[in-house]
C-alpha cells in the first residue's frame, strides 16, 4: 500500500488494539477506533492515539454502518480495517450455555465478517484496501475449556484465506496475525503467562498493513512467544 491511508480498528479502546492504533497513528494514518466502552476510546483519542472514536457492538450490523458512515464522513475511504475486537469465553463443553457460545461467534467471527462486508464495496471500487484479521495461536490449537474462543478463531483463518482469494482480482488484500500470550486483560482471564506485549503484536500488525507486499495476501503471521 503507498500513499496517505485511512484505517478503522475495532477492539480500539485497550491491548492489542490500542496499540494498533497508536502504531497507525504514528505512521501518519487517520484511525477510527471501534469499541463497545466509550470511556476506553475516549481516552486514546485525548491521548492522540486515534483521530475518531465510535462506540458499539462488532456484531450490530446496524453498529457497523454506522462506524463506516461515520468513519467516512470525518476521515474519508476507509483503506484498511484491522478486525481486532474479540472476546472470551472458557469452559467445558458440557458446561457452556448455548448463550455464551454463540455470542463468541458472533464478536469472533460473525464481526469481522460484517466489518469486513461493509468496507469492501469501496475498496473493490478503488481497487485498494487492506484488511488484517487479528486471530490467535489458538487458531492453530486445540485447548481445553477454550472451543468457543478457538473454534471462531479457526474460523477467522479460513474467512482471510477466502477473502484474500475473492478480492485478489481487485487489488485488495487479506492477511492474519496469530499472537501467542500478550499481556492484555483477556490473557489474565486464563491460566496462561504472557510472553509479549501489545505493542510487540502492533509491529508485526503494521508490517501486515502496510509494509507485507501484496503477494503475501492470505498469509498467517505467527507471533509465538
Amino acid at each position: 500500500m503507498t500513499g496517505p491511508t485511512t484505517a478503522i480498528v475495532t477492539g480500539g479502546g485497550r491491548g492489542i488494539g490500542e496499540a494498533v492504533a497508536r502504531a497507525l497513528t504514528a505512521r501518519g494514518l487517520g484511525v477510527t477506533i471501534f469499541a463497545r466502552t466509550a470511556a476506553e476510546l475516549g481516552r486514546v483519542v485525548a491521548a492522540g492515539g486515534a483521530a475518531l472514536a465510535v462506540a458499539g457492538d462488532v456484531s450490530s450490523e446496524a453498529d457497523v454502518a454506522r462506524l463506516v458512515a461515520e468513519h467516512e464522513r470525518v476521515l474519508g475511504p476507509c483503506d484498511l480495517l484491522v478486525n481486532n475486537a474479540g472476546i472470551l469465553v472458557r469452559g467445558a463443553i458440557d458446561a457452556l450455555s448455548p448463550a455464551d457460545w454463540r455470542r463468541s461467534l458472533e464478536v469472533n467471527l460473525t464481526g469481522p465478517f460484517l466489518c469486513a462486508r461493509a468496507v469492501v464495496p469501496g475498496m473493490k471500487a478503488r481497487r485498494r484496501g487492506r484488511i488484517v484479521n487479528v486471530a490467535s495461536i489458538s487458531a492453530t490449537l486445540g485447548t481445553a475449556e477454550a472451543s468457543a474462543y478457538n473454534a471462531p478463531k479457526w474460523g477467522l483463518l479460513g474467512l482471510t484465506r477466502c477473502l484474500a482469494e475473492e478480492l485478489r482480482p481487485f487489488g485488495v488484500q487479506a492477511l492474519a496475525v496469530s499472537p501467542g500470550s500478550v499481556d492484555t486483560a483477556m490473557l489474565r482471564q486464563t491460566p496462561f503467562t504472557p510472553a509479549m506485549t501489545p505493542d510487540d503484536v502492533a509491529r508485526v500488525v503494521v508490517f501486515a498493513a502496510l509494509d507485507a507486499p501484496a503477494a503475501s495476501t492470505g498469509a498467517n503471521l505467527e507471533v509465538f512467544g
